[in-house]
């Protein structure tokens, strides 16, 4: 549909800035910008109502990770890299907490742990994480007293991680490690408390909009042109924030989607509060009110799901029962799911996000491993801060 008088004049007139995207890493890179450059013209496009990928589908864990996966990625990105990845994930809570407030996110800081079954492979997955534990804790500690001393309840002394026999005992498990610094927050009420951010700060959300393709023109202060069914819309920078889906419009991205199934179970006795690892964070879970429980995870289990929108029910199927039964193991006997839904990651060869500029003008933030509720605030600010620096093109009139 060719965009009319009305619509280029004002309502999808070019803007200073694009956001494709409207997940957590693409609504803070907007509000991020605005408050750098309040006058100037910001709009998001977005295929779905809310979005399709994880922003609205996640457990809602302000966790960092546990010591398996840690453990995981020291050896395969080396210290320096590790830690780096460790800071964002603080650093990007500490961006979404000022941003947005603690009540509006409903975040309790519930702490985290991470379970060590009683399989000859959980049993040795804790034995290394025992020989590591002072490591971790040596290096992890500072970094959250530091980042996160002030918005914690607890004293920055607290360790980044502690034995919890006690856990392990209620759950049946070999072995327990307590994150105290980890959370939970209510994911409803965070992307709703971005939605009212947005207004209040004039941004444009276009809603089932699709962005198909992002082409240069010969236009000095509208050099890019992104195609959707309403038209060419123009804009003098665009951002690039759809995770999993990023190769759509980034083809030689290093990212693919990843699904994961989740279920909310009620258990016939509810678990201690808190948010739980489980096989190095391919299982997962966290309570909710009223007694039920966020059950989710089991990438590992080697069912393939078609990639969005298409859906296989069957397969679907094979994957929810795979995940009742690990629910079952830790939690006793399920009376009911009352939900079922798949949320899309975008993950690579490795767990950190890419953040760059293709050219000029034209930027991504992407591949947020999983971590998107606690990275992607923190990547939106620091994308933002890239797009507000450049100087090579004035802001419209």
């Amino acid at each position: 549909m060719p965009i009319g008088y009305w619509e280029s004049e004002h309502l999808l007139a070019p803007a200073d800035l694009t956001v494709i995207g409207s997940g957590i890493v693409g609504m803070s890179t907007a509000l991020h910008y605005k408050a750098i450059h309040p006058a100037r013209r910001v709009r998001i496009l977005e295929r779905d109502v809310l979005g399709e990928g994880g922003t609205t589908r996640n457990a809602g864990f302000a966790c960092f990770g546990g010591p398996g996966e840690w453990l995981d990625d020291l050896e395969c990105l080396g210290q320096t890299r590790w830690l780096n990845l460790i800071r964002m994930r603080a650093e990007g809570l500490r961006a979404l907490i000022e941003l947005l407030g603690v009540e509006a996110l409903g975040l309790e800081w519930s702490g985290g742990w991470e379970l060590f079954d009683r399989t000859e492979a959980g049993m040795a997955r804790a034995e290394k994480v025992h020989d590591a534990l002072p490591h971790l804790n040596g290096a992890v500690q500072p970094l959250m007293a530091s980042v996160l001393g002030h918005l914690a309840p607890h004293p920055t002394s607290t360790p980044a991680l502690v034995y919890s026999p006690e856990r392990a005992a209620h759950f049946g498990a070999h072995a327990s490690v307590h994150l105290p610094w980890e959370g939970m927050l209510h994911t409803g009420r965070m992307v709703s408390a971005f939605h009212k951010a947005m207004q209040v700060a004039d941004v444009q959300c276009l809603n089932g909009c699709t962005a198909s393709a992002v082409d240069a023109t010969d236009r000095p202060f509208v050099p890019w042109s992104i195609a959707t069914p309403r038209g060419p819309m123009l804009s003098t920078n665009v951002a690039i924030c759809t995770n999993g889906f990023a190769k759509g419009l980034l083809p030689g991205a290093k990212v693919n989607p990843a699904p994961n199934r989740v279920l909310v179970v009620r258990p016939r006795t509810a678990p201690p509060k808190g948010a739980y690892h489980i096989e190095d964070g391919y299982l997962y879970f966290r309570t909710l009110p009223d007694g039920q429980v966020l059950f989710g995870g089991g990438r590992h289990f080697g069912v393939e799901l078609p990639h969005f929108p298409d859906r296989d029910p069957q397969a679907e199927a094979r994957w929810d029962s795979l995940l009742e039964s690990a629910a079952e193991r830790w939690l006793g006997t399920i009376e009911t799911v009352s939900h079922r839904w798949t949320g899309w990651l975008g993950v690579g060869e490795d767990r950190e996000p890419l953040l760059g500029t293709t050219a000029p003008g034209l930027h991504h933030a992407v591949r947020m491993g999983g971590m998107g509720v606690a990275m992607g605030c923190g990547i939106g600010l620091k994308l933002a801060q890239t797009i507000a620096s450049e100087a090579h093109r004035e802001p419209l009139r």
